[in-house]
């Protein structure tokens, strides 16, 4: 009979002791006894084609091998070599001890095939369905929204830095499609765009200096982009299009134009700007008006259930709002499995978001948004606004009737000076002495009505409160323990892919919590 060491060496391994050592609340374990329940390869049949070869790493294995990798924050190299040293990972995956993994460029091409045919949500997707399964998405009437900032991958550039990447990538554009062609437009411009990083040469602590030497750097991004529409058969391919796109975009938000046809540094910048050329889709954000990040947002949904799951998730720049994606987080989700009402924060309790919900039969519970600043104006909310009788009654009993509606469906209710004159919350509400208060009425004051009712219900705020802890505790896990706080990728569907695998870790921990019962 052979010896413990001698089958180690002839690649016997032993999944029995790997069963009793490994915890059974484990991602390793769950993937050894359910894995084909987690992910199958029929899951992948889009991705490959019906009668030609196909790799020789079954989908399903590669799946649970990125599941692995992200849940222990490994790359692509270090995973391959916890496939061949970790025995924990060669439990979970089924594979015998001497296996010598994959190469790491295997997972690369892996994700390029789920990008190229629209499948980075797919395991995601089967995360849901196999929630369905063990029902805990059956009494999902309620869900949950929130958002949380995303640190983009790429670093914030400067213009100097910006523009000069932006014609390096115009250049290897050109390069991709005609080599003699990159060559003759390198040659043609005034400076040297092999390491776009390094500013020109010049005295940039002067400013004078400094000055003329960004509206070369203008002029000669300006050179480099007629050079490339001179010929448009060049021009019109996709990847110079874009690339000539994104320079033209970087060079207009960076530069204005004098009167002498001189470009001078644009101020203020638009905050929502490009930030690097690297990644043209990030944003500057705001979490708190202290705290600024750059990156995107990620928008998640999840169920309002003692055990929640994360539902629905979307990545935006981050300069979106949070609550203009409420809607598309319903929208992604299968009929059976839409809410009736969805719980929010005060982001999420302006009218546009209400009418969005409404549109789709979605009720909103959250504050309704003020509308004046805190130490400012007295809200709107402290005014009687009576739709059926047109009228606006203020704090100290004056009533205004509203005007007839804009073509937007704003009314305004305006009180005259001699009514605000007396009164002595004039100072705070309307401290103009020629104009007396005006109250705005959109379309939407109905439904922020409705909203402002449901909350003022016996238990509504304390319910509201403790239920929405959950998502938040759910997107803690997605971004500190998952470590999906900062984005491996450049652009948003690589974020998104990023974060649909992150949220199936989540996801798994009420699944096997489940499946453990469900086999006990």
């Amino acid at each position: 009979m052979l010896q413990a060491a001698d089958r180690a060496q002839q690649g016997f391994f032993d999944a029995s002791i790997c069963a009793a050592v490994v915890p059974q609340e484990s991602i390793y374990a769950l993937l050894a006894d359910h894995g084909d329940r987690v992910v199958r390869d029929e899951d992948f049949a889009d991705c490959y084609s019906s009668s030609r070869g196909r790799p020789s790493i079954p989908p399903s294995l590669l799946s649970k091998v990125l599941l692995l990798a992200y849940r222990d924050g490994l790359s692509d190299q270090r995973a391959m070599e916890a496939l061949r040293f970790d025995l924990r990972w060669k439990y979970a995956l089924d594979l015998p001890i001497d296996h010598p993994g994959f190469h790491p460029t295997s997972l690369v091409r892996f994700r390029a095939r789920l990008l190229l045919h629209g499948k980075e949500r797919l395991v995601f997707e089967r995360s849901l369905r196999l929630a369905k399964e063990l029902g805990l998405l059956s009494d999902s009437v309620e869900q949950i929204v929130d958002s949380t900032p995303m640190l983009g991958a790429a670093a914030t550039q400067e213009t100097v830095g910006i523009v000069r990447s932006g014609v390096r990538k115009l250049i290897d554009a050109v390069k991709a499609c005609d080599e003699d062609a990159g060559s003759r437009l390198e040659e043609g411009l005034r400076f040297d765009y092999a390491t776009p990083s390094e500013k020109p040469e010049g005295d940039w602590s002067d400013r004078e200096a400094r000055h003329a030497r960004l509206a070369e750097i203008a002029e000669d991004a300006e050179r480099a982009l007629q050079a490339v529409e001179q010929e448009p058969e060049l021009a019109d391919t996709e990847t110079v299009a874009h690339a000539r796109e994104l320079l033209r975009e970087i060079i207009g938000q960076e530069y204005t134009v004098d009167e002498q046809g001189v470009p001078k540094l644009r101020r203020p910048k638009n905050p929502g700007r490009i930030l690097t050329a690297h990644d043209p889709e990030m944003r500057n954000g705001r979490k708190t008006p202290a705290k600024l990040f750059a990156g995107f947002k990620l928008h998640a949904a999840a169920s309002a259930t003692e055990t929640p799951v994360l539902t629905a998730l979307t990545i935006s720049p981050g300069c979106d709002h949070d609550s203009q994606h409420a809607a598309s987080l319903v929208d992604q989700q299968t009929p059976d499995c839409k809410p009736e009402r969805v719980l929010g924060d005060t982001a999420y309790g302006g009218g546009p978001v209400r009418e969005q919900l409404a549109q789709r039969g979605v009720e909103m519970l959250a504050p309704v948004a003020e509308t004046s600043p805190k130490g400012g104006p007295i809200p709107k909310s402290d005014f009687a606004v009576d739709l059926e009788a047109g009228t606006v009654t203020c704090p100290q009993g004056n009533t205004a009737r509203m005007h007839r509606p804009d073509p937007k469906g704003v009314r305004l209710a305006r009180f005259s000076p001699k009514a605000c004159g007396p009164c002595p919350l004039r100072e705070r509400c309307a401290p103009s002495a020629s104009r007396g208060r005006a109250i705005r009425i959109t379309a939407q004051e109905e439904l922020r009505q409705r909203g402002a009712d449901a909350l003022r219900e016996p238990g509504a705020g304390d319910y509201l409160r403790t239920t929405r802890m959950r998502i938040e505790r759910l997107l803690g896990l997605v971004v500190h323990r998952y470590r999906a706080r900062k984005a491996r990728y450049l652009g948003t569907r690589k974020a998104t892919l990023q974060v649909a695998w992150t949220a199936v870790l989540v996801n798994l921990h009420p699944i096997g919590a489940a499946l453990r019962a469900e086999g006990s």
